[in-house]
């Protein structure tokens, strides 16, 4: 029972610590936005460089109440990989008829050694739960086909076709929003 007593203290010690660090993501300059979305009610998408080392960049949510309060959420925060991540779009389209905010996210990478060299880009959507918050589609975000590099990968050149709003809204009509 003790043994049971003090993991549970070290696991919510742990939680807390997470809660906390994620305040650090709410925090920042807006870089992009604000962008009204109807996904959540009464809310406003924005993006922040935080300063952050790790994780520069976050995605945040204001909501206001209806007292015209507004709370900030963190939707996600990008990690540097390679090099700093930069938001390339940010557009909203239904995924089997969902509201979706999707965001696209490119790196520089540069691993000349290796002949790996270009840009990584990575296809982010987020749909509102039922709690009120933005949370990541699983769907779009396991899908193999969102996510590549435009330049060389080992020496083998590689072309990403999913740089932009259009051709990420025409892979999503084609291939996931058929019946």
């Amino acid at each position: 029972m003790r043994k049971f007593c003090f993991l549970l203290l070290v696991f919510m010690l742990c939680r807390v610590s997470v809660a906390q660090d994620d305040s650090l993501y709410l925090r920042g300059v807006v870089v992009d936005g604000p962008y009204k979305t109807t996904a959540v009610e009464n809310a406003e998408l924005s993006v922040l460089e935080t300063g952050d080392a790790e994780y520069p960049v976050s995605l945040v949510l204001d909501v206001k109440n209806s007292d015209g309060v507004s709370a900030r959420q963190l939707v996600d925060k990008y990690d540097v990989s390679g090099s700093p991540p930069k938001v390339e779009s940010i557009f909203f389209y239904p995924v089997q008829d969902v509201k979706n905010v999707f965001v696209l996210v490119s790196w520089e990478i540069n691993s000349r050694g290796i002949g790996t060299y270009g840009t990584l880009y990575q296809v982010y959507a987020y749909a509102r739960s039922s709690n009120g918050r933005l949370i990541s589609n699983r769907l779009i975000q396991a899908n193999r086909y969102l996510s590549g590099i435009d330049g060389f990968s080992e020496g083998v050149p590689q072309t990403f076709a999913y740089k932009d709003a259009a051709s990420i809204k025409a892979y999503v009509k084609k291939h996931l929003n058929t019946p």
